[in-house]
């Protein structure tokens, strides 16, 4: 069949069209979807990279938080959400209440993210033998978490919330621990089989 011939089809059976139009459209919001996810999950890697250059010791606390008391961290996220979700209440009367219940949020959960990507990342390291900077392992663990939470229902009802809460909780825990002598530039815990 010839080009010719296909055209005369399609304007003989309009039906035809439809479903080129339907296909094409298909095909526009799945490829806008696959960009979206992308240059989203680039731009929050960059976030997450812009927070640990900005405050290196607060992620690495948090980071040796998370390694060692990791469902302590989860319990407190859960707990600090909980109080986030109260101010989000209240905020619906006193709009600077949900401004600041927001922002500080937004600026915890930053935190909570680096902290938790570049655990992963530093225990996917371990794991494969290898040595990184800080900054590999957060790459490497926010690339795999980010993954991992795009899985219907495992990852967004179990890796998301659990990754999201563990980081958030190790704010508070990482603060509570006081502070630790070890530099920023140096692994808090060593991570060794014993």
């Amino acid at each position: 069949m010839n080009a010719l011939a296909m055209i005369q089809a399609v304007q003989e059976e309009p039906i035809a069209i439809d479903q080129v139009h339907r296909m094409a459209a298909w095909f526009f919001w799945a490829g806008g979807t696959v960009i979206s996810v992308t240059l989203g999950t680039a731009l929050m890697l960059g976030l997450l990279l812009m927070t640990m250059v900005v405050a290196p010791g607060v992620t690495s606390r948090c980071t040796g938080a998370l390694r060692e008391r990791n469902i302590v961290s989860f319990l407190a996220g859960a707990l600090m959400f909980g109080v986030f979700a109260l101010l989000g209440v209240a905020g619906q009367k006193a709009p600077i209440v949900a401004f600041a219940a927001v922002s500080g949020f937004t600026v915890l959960g930053l935190v909570g993210l680096a902290a938790g990507a570049e655990d992963i990342g530093r225990r996917l390291a371990w794991i494969c033998g290898k040595e990184g900077t800080r900054a590999h392992h957060l790459a490497a663990g926010w690339l795999v978490f980010a993954a991992a939470a795009s899985v219907p229902i495992v990852g967004w009802f179990i890796v998301l919330p659990y990754v999201a809460l563990s980081g958030l909780g190790s704010i508070l825990v990482g603060t509570l621990r006081g502070n630790d002598p070890t530099p920023a530039g140096r692994a808090p815990v060593d991570m060794e089989i014993r």
